[in-house]
């Protein structure tokens, strides 16, 4: 027998459910959190040896971690009382850990992948609570957050510094979406918001306001943003579209996490559609993933020109091997989001350039 099922309103529910800007399709695969997301969520005691190798970033199967000791033994009262006073969290390969590793004497670290700045600490005897810890000011430093190499900002880039913002910023080096990221990208919309949403981005023939990129041909890249912040505000002089990565770089837009893959396609059509072009340094970080902002801006810091956006590389036959994220061709170098080898060429991940500037090298 033939049964006739209507879903239509399964479908709508589907819509209302997801975060701005996205599509709802039948089949499409929700996101599930692995048990070890929920464990990290929590805080999980771990091996310096099982964190994953070859990164700036600190990194467990996959996901990007902090490190943290849990043991606030002789300062766990104040730590509670006044974060300042706990030990720093680690959210690089800086200094402190490097040296740590090379002596291969590393405390008993926990990782987690929360986003609200608290982290659970005991006293050795029982007692346990969150506290919100402050961030490592080497690991600003090796990673040049925000221009924290230098030293009059440092301190200012330190005492403002965002768990959910450092993580939206490198979220394109990592394959999986904190969980506290998910839960808050999912909140705060009027109930017919897909409706609104998608007869606002037909309006505008899916393309952004911001940098012009066409995303017709990949419509879940395309997002609506509210100009005043307000979710409810729906005025259609209140509502803009923008591709994803520039919808990310509004202020109080942390929550908004873009895959790698998701930032190659907005790359590869900005430059078969000609916008990969730059006439001030404010046009190379306008146009160029936040994770390697502290790289682009150590060069520029050091006198080097603007580098090429989207540069194409060929090795010696002339054949075209990869394209890299920010490239100086003068000096062969090049940083890029994933590891590529290119003969003549020296290509750099998130955060290597400025370890290897900090270290005395010049190109």
């Amino acid at each position: 027998m033939k049964l006739s099922i209507d879903i239509s309103e399964l479908i709508q529910l589907g819509k209302k459910m997801l975060p701005e800007g996205v599509d709802f399709f039948l089949d499409e695969t929700p996101i599930i959190f692995d048990p070890i997301d929920i464990e990290l969520s929590a805080g999980k005691e771990i091996s310096i040896s099982d964190l994953d190798p070859g990164s700036s970033l600190i990194s467990y199967q996959g996901r990007q971690v902090l490190l943290y000791i849990r043991d606030h033994t002789n300062s766990y009262d104040a730590a509670i009382e006044d974060g300042k006073k706990g030990k720093r969290f680690h959210i690089a390969w800086c200094k402190t850990l490097d040296s740590m590793r090379q002596k291969n004497r590393f405390e008993r670290y926990h990782a987690t992948n929360r986003v609200d700045g608290l982290f659970e600490i005991d006293d050795g005897l029982g007692r346990s609570q969150d506290a919100t810890l402050r961030v490592c000011m080497n690991c600003l430093e090796r990673l040049n957050y925000k221009g924290s190499i230098d030293k009059q900002q440092k301190k200012s880039i330190f005492n403002s510094f965002s768990l959910d913002e450092f993580f939206l910023n490198y979220s394109t080096c990592f394959r999986h979406i904190p969980k506290g990221i998910h839960d808050k990208s999912n909140s705060g919309y009027v109930k017919n918001w897909k409706e609104i949403s998608k007869s606002t981005r037909d309006n505008a023939n899916y393309i952004c306001s911001d940098c012009g990129v066409n995303l017709i041909s990949s419509k879940k890249l395309c997002d609506v943003h509210h100009k005043n912040g307000v979710k409810y505000d729906n005025s259609a002089e209140n509502l803009i579209v923008l591709c994803k990565d520039c919808h990310r770089k509004q202020p109080m837009h942390a929550w908004i996490f873009i895959a790698q893959s998701d930032m190659e396609i907005i790359q590869r059509l900005r430059s078969q559609q000609g916008l990969l072009k730059t006439e001030s340094w404010k046009d190379v970080y306008d146009i160029t993933d936040p994770s390697i902002h502290g790289d682009i801006h150590i060069m520029q810091n050091k006198g080097y020109p603007q580098p090429i956006i989207g540069l194409v590389l060929n090795n010696s036959k002339g054949e075209a091997i990869t394209t890299v994220a920010a490239a100086w061709p003068s000096i062969k170098i090049a940083i890029n989001l994933t590891a590529v080898e290119v003969e003549g060429w020296q290509v750099f991940t998130v955060g290597e350039l400025v370890k290897e500037i900090q270290s005395g090298v010049n190109f």
